[in-house]
């Protein structure tokens, strides 16, 4: 996915998915950490998600039974660990989420590239 956004034409960015929370808001996260974001404001930028998904999870809810929707519930909230840990966890295990994106294919060369373009308005 990094790769994808470092290929793409210049210009905007726009990455997404069903929601735009969770997958997107780990890709949204990544690139927050290359752009030299602090995790709280990566934690902070994920939370504000949430006001933006009202009337999505309100439909979601309406197109379910009360089963279904118990089963989605725990999802819904966009508490900002719930992006944070993952970065926790590429700390602990990798030691940052750069070397884990290194050892998969996605190398510091590359990173800074991101990076830069991120930066770019």
């Amino acid at each position: 996915m990094l790769g994808a956004l470092l290929d793409a034409p210049e210009g905007l960015l726009l990455i997404h998915c069903h929601a735009g929370k969770d997958r997107t808001g780990l890709v949204a996260a990544l690139c927050g950490e290359l752009a030299g974001l602090s995790r709280e404001q990566i934690g902070a930028d994920y939370a504000a998600s949430g006001l933006a998904l009202t009337q999505f999870y309100a439909d979601q809810q309406a197109r379910r039974t009360p089963e279904e929707w118990t089963r989605l519930l725990p999802f819904v909230p966009s508490a900002p660990e719930a992006v944070l840990r993952p970065l926790a966890y590429l700390d602990q295990i990798w030691g940052s989420p750069a070397a884990y994106l290194d050892a998969y294919g996605f190398s510091l060369a590359e990173q800074r590239q991101l990076a830069q373009r991120l930066a770019t308005p």
